[in-house]
């Protein structure tokens, strides 16, 4: 069949043979090579954490951090630095650093191995430095990146104005801190989470004379 004569075909008439055998022949490929969409990226599994995520969440609650704040201020009267153990974000850095002596110095230490929304350690550190990097660089703020079980152990400075424990929020642990705490001779030892939610900061602060003042879950013995 010319190519006039398949122009002027009716428009129901059977394909000759060739054509019909040409195009069933070519139908196999055509798929093969068609262009498919790219399929939806899965979400990361942090999706769901930072699509309700809350800062006032990733640190002490509202209600407690007047207590924060003025045994921050109390701490001014003594030399020492005051220690952070449990960065997280730095929000509660951040909230010493406003209230403490200008030239006092906070020590602000976390490992980095956990956090809530399950980002990576090191995308963890990196927000933390970024929250943190005016307070860093301007000498207020030294952020260090070590287990604090180690840092107990390499600690040589001088007696601490304020200890702030809010790291592992379990009795062994935080019965650690609180003797570290003694031994190097903090002027005031003092933490977060003492709630029902964490029955073993309860059962050691107590153990430790109970707090001599509590604002929501922020305590000082």
């Amino acid at each position: 069949m010319s190519y006039l004569e398949t122009l002027n075909r009716p428009p129901h008439a059977p394909l000759p043979l060739g054509p019909k055998l040409w195009r069933e022949v070519k139908r196999p490929f055509r798929r093969r090579f068609q262009t498919r969409p790219a399929a939806a990226p899965a979400a990361a599994p942090q999706a769901a954490a930072f699509a309700t995520f809350d800062p006032t969440r990733a640190t002490v609650e509202p209600e407690a951090r007047p207590l924060l704040e003025k045994l921050v201020r109390e701490a001014r009267r003594h030399p020492g630095p005051i220690i952070e153990i449990g960065t997280l974000m730095g929000i509660t850095t951040t909230t010493i650093a406003l209230n403490k002596a200008p030239d006092q110095k906070v020590i602000t230490v976390d490992k980095y191995c956990w956090n809530p929304w399950g980002i990576s350690s090191g995308a963890h550190q990196a927000l933390a430095a970024q929250v943190l990097r005016y307070l860093v660089e301007t000498g207020h703020v030294e952020q260090v990146v070590m287990c604090k079980n180690e840092f107990f152990e390499t600690y040589s400075g001088p007696p601490p104005a304020l200890v702030f424990l809010d790291a592992i929020h379990d009795y062994e642990e935080t019965k650690k801190d609180i003797e570290w705490a003694c031994r190097v001779g903090a002027a005031t030892i003092s933490g977060h989470d003492y709630s029902a939610d964490f029955p073993g900061v309860i059962e050691v602060v107590d153990e430790f004379g109970g707090p001599r003042e509590l604002l929501g879950s922020v305590w000082a013995l």
